[in-house]
């Protein structure tokens, strides 16, 4: 079977429907995690029938309905279609399944409505379903290798196409299961309905006299009927009569009645025309009541105007008084400042002529002030040149000097390089012993790979050994066990026999014979219906019972030869009884009757039968099946034994050698680890001999232009050394600068108070 579509509609992510097409070759889904590549894969298993929620990843089946997001609304259904190729003759195989939510799944295929056990055989007989190790999800490969040899049995059987026939045998076992039970049901049921059959003898002549006092009961209650009809009908005849005088009394007291109604009518009249004058009056009352309400309401309106115009007449008397007391403020302070701006007029004449001689000396505290500056200026100038020239050749001394320390510190540091890579030894024999250990580590990694070998091809021999017991030993437990399954069964059976039959008075003539292997039909067909009858005398009251006569001499080739267990009560029955394969129409004589081993009978006076004692043939076999099975099972549980001793001596010696492998394999990776340790050790003194070889090279290289750097920075420190000598000495500067500082600030000073004064001037004309 092969997948060749996949259609989703409502499934999970899937809202809208989506099509999955699987073209012949090799088919791939990619994306980013959360898109629903994993939704395809449960689409698959759920359209074969998973019915586990737990497996969808899902608290209930409907789950995997769309359940709405944020923008659009949830979905009510979920289907799925799958479109496989059976390659039976192109035919193409269309399985739909369908949930709704409260209403449960669906299943149709080829548009018929299944159930999802059908679904789940037609994928079984493909080798595949919902549980199918074709379908690697997360984690699966882990369980795969894992496996016990039950599952991996399992999944072989799945393989080879098998899977369908062990779901249709548990299905023929359960029913066969079930038929087994109805047939002991419906034994018991027989022996039941045998036991009831005198009882029900006795409730039948019961049920006679019943009849008969019932038709008795009939007559007496048909004459009490009538007895009580003629007793009714001459009631009826008085009631009738009552009847007749009282609907006359009743006409009268309706024509009463009649006149009075016409008199309340009148009353009722008057009394409206009455009331309407009383309402007449009423709404004149209010009216009038009305307008003196509202021309009282006028008149306390009138008075409160009245009161709130006294208040204000008060108030503006108030506001007037005040206004005059301010006229009279304000014009003496307007007298006031006529006298302080005459004072002020004044005082201003004075200040101006004082005017020029304040701006003539603050015109040369700030010429002063600019002369000091510009000295302050010059000679901070100078001063910064020679700081600025002892500071550059400080620095080209003090550079040299570093350079030197530098250079000596690197010969320093060469000579030590060259002390080390002297006491590092020679690279030589470092190089060789490498080489040794490289070798002696490839020969050991050899010998265990070599014993690992040897070690995994027996691990094989014993693996194949273990299977193969394996098998042998589920073949015989599973033999032995439906064989003690069935021989279970029989017993039950006949302890259930012999239960019911311990509470009736001796044995029933079934339960005392045995037939010889294939004559159980003959048997059950001569005796019939007397197989259930008991041997011995006869007991009181009805019934059939075995009693026994002297047996006459057998005929050739009797039943009787063939019954191996007899009793002396049936011995007469049998011996006249010819037994065939086929009904040959040979004569019988008088007495004498021919059965076949199908159960088919014929007597000598004509009577013929086919088909009876079915059930008592179905005992005879059951009873010598299990004397069959009794004989078989000894030799199958020494042959379950012999395999279990097998299995487990092959499995004991597969766990041992497991751990010798486990332990080889563990030797032969320190041996790969030595051995690229060995590679390591070897590459690394390659690698420190080239490099001490390269680093002595450059060590000379280097040390040849270290001299020649020391003798140039050596030039460069004594030549910095004459320039500084050349340079002046700055601290001269430094005395001039606070000199031409110390003039600065007496100028700033003066410029200060002489600004202050004429501020002072200025606020004062102000």
């Amino acid at each position: 079977m092969r997948i060749k579509r996949l259609k989703l509609s409502g499934f999970k992510s899937f809202v809208e429907p989506a099509e999955l097409r699987i073209e012949p070759g090799l088919t791939g889904v990619v994306g980013p995690n959360g898109c629903g590549k994993s939704n395809l894969l449960e689409a698959i298993r759920w359209v074969m029938g998973e019915s586990s929620p737990k497996s969808m990843r899902g608290g209930g089946m409907e789950d995997v309905i769309f359940a709405g997001t944020a923008t659009r609304p949830p979905r009510d259904f979920a289907e799925v279609v799958l479109h496989c190729d059976t390659g039976d003759n192109d035919s193409e195989l269309e399985v739909v399944r369908r949930i709704e939510r409260g209403a449960g799944s669906a299943y149709r295929v080829n548009g018929r409505d299944v159930r999802a056990k059908d679904v789940s055989l037609v994928f079984a007989d493909a080798a595949t379903g919902a549980h199918s190790p074709a379908l690697v999800s997360q984690g699966k490969i882990a369980a795969v290798i894992a496996a016990k040899p039950a599952e991996r049995r399992m999944m072989l059987e799945e393989a080879a196409g098998i899977a369908g026939l062990h779901v249709r045998r548990k299905d023929a076992e359960q029913k066969l299961r079930a038929t087994e039970a109805n047939l002991a049901r419906l034994e018991d049921l027989m022996g039941q309905l045998d036991a009831q059959i005198g009882s029900l003898r006795r409730q039948a002549r019961a049920a006679e006299r019943y009849k008969a006092l019932s038709d008795k009961i009939k007559v007496a209650e048909a004459r009490l009927i009538f007895a009580r009809w003629r007793d009714a009908a001459a009631a009826a005849e008085a009631a009738r009569a009552e009847a007749q005088g009282a609907e006359a009394r009743v006409a009268e007291a309706q024509a009463a009645m009649k006149a009075a109604q016409d008199a309340q009518h009148a009353a009722a009249n008057a009394l409206a025309e009455a009331r309407d004058e009383l309402a007449d009056r009423r709404d004149d009352a209010g009216a009038h009541g009305h307008r003196m309400a509202q021309l009282t309401s006028q008149l306390e309106a009138a008075e409160e105007k009245l009161k709130d115009l006294d208040r204000q007449h008060q108030r503006l008397e108030e506001d007037r008084g005040d206004a005059d007391r301010l006229t009279r403020d304000a014009a003496e302070a307007l007298a006031r400042l006529e006298r302080e701006l005459a004072d002020g007029e004044e005082a201003l004449v004075a200040d101006e002529k004082r005017r020029p001689v304040i701006a003539a000396a603050l015109d040369d505290a700030d010429r002063n002030l600019r002369a000091a500056e510009i000295a302050l200026a010059n000679a901070t100038a100078a001063q910064a040149g020679v700081e600025a020239e002892w500071r550059v050749a400080d620095a080209e001394l003090s550079q040299a000097q570093q350079r030197l320390s530098r250079l000596e510190a690197e010969a320093r540091r060469q000579a030590e390089l060259a002390d080390s890579l002297t006491r590092e030894g020679d690279p030589l024999e470092a190089l060789a012993r490498a080489e040794q250990a490289r070798d002696a580590a490839v020969t050991a990694l050899a010998a265990a790979r070599t014993a690992l070998e040897g070690q995994q091809a027996r691990k094989s021999e014993l693996q194949a050994a273990r299977d193969e017991a394996s098998s042998a030993l589920a073949s015989a437990r599973a033999e032995l066990a439906g064989v003690e399954r069935e021989h279970g069964a029989l017993v039950r059976d006949r302890d259930a026999r012999a239960k019911q039959a311990a509470g009736k008075h001796g044995r029933v003539a079934l339960d005392a014979v045995r037939a010889a292997p294939g004559y159980e039909r003959a048997l059950a067909a001569v005796l019939g219906r007397d197989a259930k009858a008991p041997l011995g005398p006869a007991q009181q009251g009805d019934g059939r019972f075995w009693t026994g006569a002297e047996a006459p001499t057998a005929v050739a080739g009797s039943l009787a030869a063939h019954v191996s267990q007899c009793p002396d009560e049936l011995k007469a029955r049998l011996a006249l009884v010819h037994v065939a394969d086929a009904d040959d129409g040979r004569a019988l004589g008088p007495g004498e009757w021919l059965v076949t081993k199908g159960g088919r009978i014929r007597r000598w006076d004509g009577f013929v039968s086919q088909g009876e004692g079915a059930a008592e043939a179905a005992r005879l076999e059951a009873e010598n099946r299990l004397t069959a099975l009794e004989a078989e099972l000894p030799a199958l549980r020494s042959t379950a034994e012999a395999a279990e001793a097998r299995a487990q001596a092959v499995t004991a010696e597969l766990s041992e050698l497991q751990l010798g492998v486990i332990a080889s394999e563990r030797g032969l990776a320190a041996a790969a680890d030595a051995e690229r340790a060995a590679l390591r050790a070897l590459d690394q003194a390659e690698a420190a001999k080239a490099r001490i070889e390269a680093r002595r090279a450059e060590l000379a290289a280097s040390a040849s232009d270290l001299a020649e750097q020391r003798g140039q920075a050596e030039a460069e420190r004594k030549a910095a050394e004459a320039r500084r000598a050349e340079l002046p000495d700055p601290a001269t500067g430094r005395a001039q600068l606070a000199a031409a500082q110390a003039r600065h600030d007496a100028a700033r000073q003066g410029l200060q108070s002489a600004t202050a004064g004429l501020a002072a001037h200025d606020q004062a004309l102000a």
